[in-house]
């Protein structure tokens, strides 16, 4: 047993050297392609672009240490952006579709749609929870109807024009670096700290790996399982204000399929889908894995659905390794 468990530690060594390989290359490939790829102009647009799919991702993370899986997070996404374009166009009832009108200032805007996100997130939780509804199931109805309520809300078309404060959000600066991207890590080490020293984090790795010896231990799984959500859904709000602010836009079309990816840069940051294993550091560079790709395929001239194709096949393959992980962790476990 003790041979097994060395040898498990050694293939988790590799499995973490496997990844920053294949960003080697990933960067290798890219520089090629465009010889100015490397610059920093461009590496912080990168990162610009990378920390919208990051917010989520970092929900998502939550969500899947936790055992589950939320499809909702692209529809929440572009749920809040319409919500923001809405609010501050208040008077689009009105008739004043080219004013702005906001219903209320724009900090308290924020807030506002980012609870309601979060309530989007809880409802998933609880439908889950309470009602025992399958993640897949429950996540999977909730992005079908936010998707069709922000198409109905804004009657399926783009409300342009935010203001100032929004629009620093997703385009702002601060000195060389744009501010999302030091909002997106800034959220990154409070989440790697509450995940890593916190009574909640130890708790919410209990009840992924294990939810029957956590209830047994006197934690309850199901609590820990809607704040997961909740927590994804605050996230995913957060990444639709933002990305409205990037678009000066709120656009019910935007982000479609962004969950798919999410839950690959997850996967693949080193996150089991089993749960219980995994953290927010990790999914950083799936994130960065996933934007890389994304950015060599439109370097390539690949078109849109070919690329879909491509990312089905990328985020198969990182579900292929992380349930091999799996099984060599539960033989370690024997």
């Amino acid at each position: 047993m003790n041979r097994l468990a060395k040898y498990i530690s050694h293939d988790s060594d590799l499995s973490i050297i496997l990844r920053y390989v294949v960003l080697l290359i990933l960067i290798v490939v890219a520089s090629i392609m465009a010889p100015g790829f490397i610059s920093m102009q461009n590496m912080l647009n990168l990162l610009r672009s990378f920390s919208f799919l990051g917010f989520i991702s970092i929900g998502m993370t939550f969500v899947i240490l936790s055992g589950g899986i939320d499809l909702s997070v692209a529809a929440i996404l572009a749920f809040s952006g319409v919500l923001l374009g809405l609010f501050q166009h208040w008077g689009i009832y009105l008739g004043h579709v080219d004013t702005l009108s906001l219903l209320a200032p724009t900090p308290i805007l924020f807030l506002i749609i980012l609870s309601i996100g979060s309530i989007f997130g809880l409802i998933n939780g609880l439908l889950i929870t309470k009602l025992r509804i399958a993640d897949f199931a429950a996540t999977l109805g909730s992005m079908i109807f936010i998707r069709g309520f922000a198409f109905a809300i804004s009657g399926g078309r783009s409300i342009f024009n935010l203001d100032g404060m929004a629009l620093f959000l997703g385009r702002g600066m601060v000195g060389p670096v744009p501010f999302v991207a030091i909002l997106f890590f800034i959220s990154v080490i409070i989440c790697s700290i509450i995940l890593r020293y916190t009574i909640f984090g130890k708790r919410l790795y209990a009840t992924g790996e294990n939810p029957i010896v956590a209830r047994l231990s006197g934690i309850n799984p199901q609590k820990y399982k809607i704040i997961a959500y909740t927590i994804s859904g605050f996230f995913a709000s957060l990444a639709g204000i933002c990305m409205a602010g990037r678009l000066n836009v709120g656009e019910p079309r935007v982000a479609e399929g962004w969950e798919l990816d999410a839950i690959a840069a997850v996967v693949i940051g080193g996150t089991s889908f089993a749960g219980g294993k995994g953290g927010v550091i990790n999914t950083v560079l799936g994130v960065i894995i996933i934007g890389l790709i994304r950015n060599i395929l439109s370097l390539l001239g690949i078109l849109p659905d070919p690329q879909e194709m491509i990312m089905g096949i990328v985020l198969l393959f990182a579900i292929v390794i992380g349930s091999l992980g799996t099984r060599k962790g539960s033989l370690a476990r024997v």
